[in-house]
């Protein structure tokens, strides 16, 4: 999948030579996604089917995911969610996941991680969805490439809950307890972004065998730093540390550790963060967020490349730029 990058019209309705030419030379070499998306929209007349906005607020989910599938053009897969939504006034702008095996002891991807890093050749879903999205419609949502400053950024939040759905998610409750909420001590079932989960000192809050110590539990709920992710990945796109994780004083269940700390400013305007103030937002992955998709089992994932614009070209703007001016496009996620 492509995305189509069209060209400015000036106020008359006509296509301005320059735009028309940067057009050209940067749709010659559209990215191409390997991931297809399959939405299914379950909520009748609203939403995503609301009879006036359903249209467009679907073609944005569409293109947040081809930006998100520009970094995975190494894996080969067919996704399929289904899509609720809702408008409720309450504080969660959108919540998506993906199911897991139960395997007491063991720490386990998510269905749709297991399809990408299959390409596709295992399905532990069956005919069922491979995972779910479901949106609030109650703010204000920004739904194109520009973001006035009342609304949430719509292609933003998507980028963020497909990659929960993607394994970039922990699966550990305020108890310590893992998917099947066992007693601390004994062998649960864990994601595996959860197997690099470290405490303030280093030390690791499951062990190989998939028991979390009791003495750890303090640390869920202990602050910034308290939590930290140490996959080898990560630490070498933040300077050698590891990565501080999103663990509030009161815990956050679908929201703690499952999350960039909000509260490290490094960390705060993060796709990956745990919230998002309204306002045009980056769709471009930080080096630590790819950093901690690489640990999770995505080797194999590129941010996008810039298309180069021929030289012919760039001859052919330098005589048009001291008439016009234009904003420097950033590279498509």
């Amino acid at each position: 999948m492509s995305l189509n990058f069209l060209p400015k019209r000036t106020a008359q309705g006509k296509i301005s030579a320059t735009a028309l030419l940067i057009s050209l030379c940067l749709s010659t070499q559209p990215a191409q996604a390997a991931l297809t998306f399959n939405f299914t929209y379950l909520s009748p007349g609203q939403g995503f089917d609301d009879p006036t906005f359903g249209a467009a607020r679907k073609l944005a989910l569409n293109s947040a995911a081809d930006l998100l599938g520009e970094y995975f053009v190494n894996y080969t897969a067919t996704l399929d969610y289904d899509v609720t939504s809702s408008s409720v006034n309450e504080s969660r702008l959108a919540s998506a996941g993906s199911s897991y095996s139960v395997i007491p002891g063991t720490f386990q991807r998510t269905t749709v991680q297991t399809k990408i890093l299959t390409n596709g050749a295992t399905d532990s879903n069956y005919f069922a969805a491979d995972g779910h999205i479901d949106w609030n419609f109650y703010e204000n949502w920004g739904l194109s490439d520009s973001v006035a400053a009342n609304e949430f950024d719509f292609k933003t939040v998507a980028i963020h809950e497909l990659l929960h759905s993607f394994g970039f998610s922990s699966v550990v409750n305020q108890n310590g307890g893992g998917l099947e909420d066992k007693n601390t001590g004994t062998p649960d079932t864990w994601a595996t972004f959860d197997k690099f989960l470290t405490n303030a000192d280093g030390v690791s809050l499951i062990n190989n065998a998939g028991v979390f110590a009791g003495s750890n539990v303090n640390a869920l709920t202990s602050g910034s730093g308290s939590v930290l992710f140490n996959g080898q990945n990560a630490k070498d796109a933040n300077g050698g540390v590891a990565v501080n994780l999103y663990a509030p004083t009161i815990f956050s269940p679908g929201s703690s550790i499952s999350h960039l700390d909000d509260d490290t400013l490094a960390l705060s305007e993060l796709i990956m963060a745990s919230s998002v103030s309204a306002g045009q937002k980056s769709r471009e992955l930080s080096a630590i967020e790819l950093g901690i998709l690489r640990d999770i089992g995505y080797t194999q994932i590129v941010a996008p490349a810039e298309v180069p614009v021929p030289a012919a070209a760039w001859l052919m703007l330098s005589g048009l730029l001291g008439l016009v001016s234009f904003g420097r496009r950033k590279t498509a996620l």
